[in-house]
């Protein structure tokens, strides 16, 4: 079984957020809190994921320090890496390959599958691709192997 593991946010280099994973999978944050007074909690912690965990299976709360935060997120993981398969993490990994795929084929302009009336579209690859055939295709080609 994969530990935990965290790498800093690019998103927004003026604030401290750590991006948590398990494995491949981005399973939580921890992070500075943006506009709150100095005297409220400056820490804040999310655990879940989606797809692979329902909304309601998500935890997250603020603490004073970024220890504190650590040792609740850490708490809430233990709590529901309990709950998780393999097709869980499975969902997440799935989404995120479709999603990295469908924003390549829009940055090249390339039309989707699904936006044309024959149901046929050219991957970036060179590959054809059909609706029928995507999902497919992008879980062999394109298949993401690390976060």
């Amino acid at each position: 079984m994969s530990a935990l593991s965290r790498r800093r946010s690019k998103d927004d280099e003026h604030r401290e957020t750590w991006l948590i994973y398990f494995g491949d999978v981005r399973v939580g944050s921890i992070g500075r809190r943006a506009g709150v007074p100095n005297s409220a909690p400056q820490w804040g912690w999310w655990c879940g994921f989606y797809p692979g965990t329902e909304p309601g299976e998500h935890r997250g709360g603020i603490a004073e320090t970024f220890d504190e935060a650590r040792a609740a997120f850490q708490f809430a993981w233990q709590d529901l890496v309990a709950t998780l398969s393999e097709a869980d993490y499975e969902a997440w990994r799935r989404q995120r390959d479709w999603t990295t795929w469908k924003d390549r084929m829009h940055a090249l302009a390339l039309p989707l599958p699904m936006q044309r009336s024959e149901g046929v579209a050219h991957c970036f690859c060179g590959e054809v691709v059909t609706n029928a055939t995507l999902d497919a295709h992008i879980s062999n080609a394109h298949r993401l192997t690390a976060a």
